[in-house]
């Protein structure tokens, strides 16, 4: 994870910038017991296949949408001049 952040720290292009973001984001801790909680939550009914694919594709839409809203928030908030320490 170091060799990442040091990486980081000295890019210089915003698309390689927010590769390496998204990547420490989707390694972290927080995410990654999200992830198992929600998949053995979602597997407990093995029976009905079909039901488990539907639910696994409604838990990646939800939080695709939960964080691209998100990002559309933190966006609008910063081209509006406020501060992060602010909110």
């Amino acid at each position: 994870m170091e060799w990442l952040q040091t990486l980081l720290d000295n890019s210089t292009t915003p698309l390689l910038t927010a590769f390496l973001l998204g990547l420490l984001t989707a390694l972290s801790p927080c995410p990654l017991a999200t992830n198992i909680a929600a998949i053995g939550f979602i597997g407990k009914n093995i029976e009905n296949r079909k039901r488990i694919f539907f639910n696994g594709l409604l838990y990646t839409f939800g939080r695709v949408l939960s964080y691209t809203l998100l990002g559309v928030i933190l966006i609008l908030v910063l081209k509006g001049g406020s501060s992060m320490f602010g909110i």
